[in-house]
């Protein structure tokens, strides 16, 4: 897609260059140029070019398609949320309502007629 504006022709592109290169400042407007540059500023390569329509409509899908499925999911998970926060509230108020339980007594046991250590029991 061609967009004519001006004395100018805009296109969405895609561009590939090296890993570790940066693209070079372009010396006519405040854009940058498709030259591929090193840290140091030395010129590597040219970027390669491709068409932007393309992945656009990709990314537009894309975006669709995860759009329709928080849409679609979006219910679930409050059912889940609202079911999670009443079991955890449920669960808070379980202490408070039951009477409270006696401490336990260890109580140590020694059976006379064998020669093994004494045994402790809760009462």
């Amino acid at each position: 897609m061609e967009l004519n504006w001006g004395d100018s022709t805009w296109e969405l592109m895609l561009t590939k260059r090296p890993s570790g290169t940066h693209f070079s400042q372009s010396s006519t407007t405040d854009g940058q140029s498709p030259l591929a540059r090193d840290d140091d500023n030395t010129l590597n390569t040219h970027a390669v070019l491709f068409d932007g329509d393309k992945a656009a409509l990709a990314i537009f899908a894309a975006g669709a398609a995860v759009t329709f499925a928080v849409v679609k999911a979006a219910p679930h998970v409050k059912n889940g949320l609202i079911s999670l926060k009443s079991k955890l509230s449920r669960r808070a108020e379980e202490p408070a309502d039951s009477e409270p339980l006696a401490p336990l007594t260890v109580v140590a046991e020694a059976e006379p007629e064998h020669s093994e250590p004494p045994r402790l029991r809760a009462v």
